[in-house]
């Protein structure tokens, strides 16, 4: 798998593939930002009567759910269509879904439209969707719902299933971040708790696996490695900005210094990764 990743980074630096990114106002900006950072380019395009053409001409699709509205649930679904008639990977963010109906629902009928490459959230987004009880607090995941020693088998069974049900990876982003290609499960032990300092942190991540998705459908990868890659990537840089950072402000700016600056050598010698399944 590390070999994988160091490919995956190799391969978006030479192809630089776009990336269409229908995502959050508050997050627009960073979520641009680290796709940059990491070699790819960004398209933030969010009207109607363009995403078609913008996503038939991307290498990957990310939908954030976060901050919706009625322009961007209809500019969602036509991208999300014209993603599965091209056969353009996607990266869907499941953003606030614990909390909003509105937002579960949307996430309900994208599902039914196709099957992204990679659903990420936090745990009590991923139990939302599956429907099963969750303990969201807004659009952050209940401490009911944190992953644990103790329930860490039952929690895998459920995101397993919900992969396979979905024919696609499960990303759950938290303290350690959980990935699972519906048989195989990956926990990623990188990170600080500074990232929670600043929003946009777990967007960021969505923002960095869909960049990734591009070459890992190109190497026939699927969407294991760029999850993790992206994951990994976050932890890391989140370790290293925090070490010399002075507060949200400098940690930020400091982020995404580290997520440009990552080297093959780091990722080898420093992501923590255990698999547990």
């Amino acid at each position: 798998m590390r070999q994988r990743i160091l490919q995956l980074r190799k391969r978006i630096k030479e192809e630089k593939p776009l990336i269409h990114c229908i995502t959050n106002p508050i997050s627009i900006h960073d979520c641009a930002n680290v796709i940059l950072a990491v070699g790819a380019r960004p398209i933030m395009a969010e009207h109607p009567a363009e995403v078609a053409d913008i996503t038939a001409s991307a290498g990957a699709l990310m939908l954030n759910l976060g901050n919706i509205t009625d322009a961007r649930i209809e500019s969602m679904k036509r991208s999300m269509r014209t993603a599965m008639e091209n056969k353009i990977p996607v990266l869907l963010d499941l953003v606030g879904v614990a909390c909003s109906d509105l937002r579960l629902d949307l996430a309900r009928e994208l599902l039914s439209i196709g099957h992204p490459a990679v659903l990420k959230g936090n745990m009590s987004e991923l139990f939302a969707v599956s429907g099963l009880p969750s303990h969201a607090i807004g659009i952050d995941a209940g401490a009911q719902d944190a992953l644990t020693a103790e329930n860490m088998e039952t929690v895998s069974e459920v995101l397993r299933a919900f992969s396979r049900n979905n024919q696609a990876i499960v990303l759950a982003t938290g303290k350690q971040d959980f990935v699972t290609d519906g048989e195989r499960v990956v926990l990623v032990q990188n990170g600080s708790a500074a990232l929670s300092g600043i929003t946009g942190t777990g967007c960021m991540v969505g923002a960095l696996t869909a960049a990734y998705l591009p070459a890992s459908v190109a190497l026939a990868f699927a969407g294991t490695p760029a999850a993790l890659l992206a994951a990994i990537t976050m932890g890391i840089s989140g370790e290293h900005a925090a070490s010399g950072s002075r507060g949200p402000g400098s940690f930020q700016a400091a982020l995404l210094d580290e997520v440009f600056c990552m080297t093959d050598s780091q990722l080898q010698n420093q992501a923590q990764i255990r698999r547990i399944g």
